[in-house]
């Protein structure tokens, strides 16, 4: 009698593979889907935790941080010299609020010892052969004028450009749907970075741009529910990385690098590699001049009420402007709500 087992058939075999391919085939969207709401959730919750910093912030100074400068304002906040005030973007002001106090107070000793918050050179190279440049981005030009510079001397960092400040990592900062983030949570190799920008329009006034001084919630005449102050974006966004601690340029989410505040509609997850054709206004790859979402189908904000919600790519210009602006007047539209 042969007790042996018949060996699978060649069809045999290929049923099974077939089958083992059906179930992985119809789990991995499953197990992304799963990834992706925790994720979403992760975003959401880092959102919230920013939200509250800038209420605690405002409960214990009566006003926002600064969107970029020195607080607190004296009565301006753009740097003196000497200038013993911390200087840089909303985050470095926000870092006590945010279980960060080791590195502000890291900062801040350095900048009361030296008197400087930025670097300084005890000779400054001087500037010829000036030109006028135009370069490309994803979705815009940007034209300035470039200079060579001959050698400064005597250069030191002070404030948030020290070793064991600049580097530090944020893992509040980091959205885990960011695709740009590749560089353990830092830009340029030497920057800690962020996957959050402020909304300029609610952090700032137009009319003075950059140096504007710090809001107050009570200037928000919309009203805090109906007012986008965080919004996404890439950590590198086509050659630009978005610096936590440095909001003025590596941000750009409501002001360009004129200083001209803006509305611009935001990306539903662009491609973080491709480089759109010069001209291209919609822009198929990251915008640096927008804020981006790598979650699928919206983009998470928070509310100058300190609320987290999503944002759906279907909502109108109108409305995206209307939630932008903290003072123009303008009723939300329906597609707010969807």
């Amino acid at each position: 009698m042969n007790s042996k087992r018949p060996a699978f058939t060649l069809i045999e075999l290929l049923v099974v593979i077939a089958i083992i391919a059906i179930l992985i085939a119809l789990l991995v969207p499953a197990v992304q889907a799963v990834r992706e709401s925790a994720n979403r959730t992760q975003c959401q919750n880092n959102m919230k935790q920013l939200g509250i910093a800038v209420h605690n912030y405002h409960e214990a100074f009566k006003m926002m941080p600064c969107y970029f400068g020195c607080m607190p304002p004296t009565p301006y906040v753009y740097p003196t010299t000497p200038d013993r005030r911390m200087y840089g973007g909303w985050f470095a002001h926000l870092l006590p609020f945010v279980e960060q106090d080791n590195v502000y107070k890291l900062s801040m000793a350095d900048i009361s010892a030296s008197g400087w918050n930025q670097p300084h050179c005890t000779t400054n190279g001087s500037g010829s052969n000036c030109s006028t440049v135009t370069q490309n981005f994803n979705g815009h030009t940007y034209t300035t004028v470039s200079c060579t510079y001959s050698s400064s001397s005597g250069c030191v960092n002070d404030g948030i450009w020290i070793d064991g400040v600049h580097q530090a990592t944020y893992a509040l900062m980091q959205c885990p749907s960011d695709p740009s983030n590749t560089q353990n949570g830092l830009v340029y190799g030497y920057w800690g970075s962020t996957s959050y920008l402020a909304n300029f329009n609610a952090w700032g006034d137009p009319n003075y741009g950059l140096w504007s001084l710090p809001q107050r919630f009570g200037q928000m005449r919309d009203g805090t529910s109906n007012i986008v102050l965080f919004g996404e974006g890439y950590a590198n966004c086509d050659t630009i990385g978005r610096i936590a601690l440095y909001s003025w340029f590596y941000h750009s989410f409501g002001l360009d690098w004129y200083n001209q505040a803006n509305t611009l509609m935001f990306q539903d997850n662009p491609d973080p590699e491709y480089q759109d054709p010069p001209g291209t206004v919609i822009a198929k790859g990251c915008d640096n001049w927008r804020a981006q979402s790598g979650h699928r189908d919206g983009m998470n904000v928070c509310l100058a009420d300190g609320s987290v919600r999503r944002v759906t790519p279907g909502i109108s210009q109108q409305t995206w402007t209307n939630v932008l602006l903290p003072r123009d007047g303008n009723p939300l539209g329906p597609d707010w709500n969807d």
